[in-house]
Parts: structure tokens; sequence; C-alpha cells
């Protein structure tokens, strides 16, 4: 079930990234964002989603959905943030939401990138202490 929920959430942010992609001139148009922006969160936004689908599909352990947590509450308080500064004319709206999703979006392939396919480091760590005491 856990896994389930993994892909869930990467297939819904897949689709808001889609949705950002066909509504592009209006999202920039309201947010007051350039194009640049908006593209780069939109790309990262899609290749965080893809890898979260991974993620879940592979492993979905629950260690991490604390980072997913952490990552959509902060989503919905940077929406709102940006929705109030938007609607009061404020070219930072575009920066605080797109911004977000972009970095966030990042950070978010990055857990998962390394989650499902790095390396171990807790192994090496008691490998190389158990070699430097038997030295």
């Amino acid at each position: 079930m856990m896994k389930f929920g993994f892909v869930a959430d990467g297939v819904f942010k897949l689709l808001v990234a889609v949705a950002l992609w066909a509504f592009l001139p209006a999202v920039e148009s309201f947010l007051l964002a350039p194009r640049w922006l908006a593209i780069t969160a939109i790309v990262l936004l899609f290749l965080s989603a893809a890898t979260e689908i991974s993620y879940g599909a592979r492993k979905g352990e629950k260690s991490h959905v604390k980072y997913l947590a952490i990552f959509d509450s902060l989503w919905v308080v940077s929406t709102i943030i940006a929705v109030i500064l938007a609607l009061v004319g404020s070219s930072a709206a575009g920066f605080v939401w797109l911004g977000y999703t972009a970095l966030g979006s990042l950070a978010i392939a990055v857990v998962f990138t390394t989650g499902a396919n790095g390396p171990d480091f807790a192994e090496d760590e008691a490998s190389g202490a158990a070699t430097r005491r038997s030295e």
C-alpha cells in the first residue's frame, strides 16, 4: 500500500506539470513570472515526479514518506503566499511559487534517486570502522 502512495503522489505531480505546460501563458500572466523560471520549474517537477514514481515502484520505503510530507506541506504554503502576492500585483509571486516548485522538486529528485539507487553509507562506515579497529 505504501508503494501506491508514492506512485499516486508522483502521478499527481506529473499531471500538475503537464497542466502547467498546457496553461503556461496563463500561469506566467497570473504569477507575473518570467518564462525561463516557469519552464525550469515545470521540467524539474516533471523529472521529480518520474523519479518518485520509479522509487515507489521499486522500493517505496516508509522512511521516505516524511520527505513527501515536507515537500507537499511547503508547496501548499508557497501556493497560498504566491496567490496572495499575485492578487496584489507583486512580481514576487512567480519567484515564490515557481522557485519553490523548482528547488523543492530538485531536492525530492535527489532524495529519491539516492534513496532508490544510491550507496548505503551506513554499511561503508561500519566496514570502515571495523577495518580501522583491526589495523
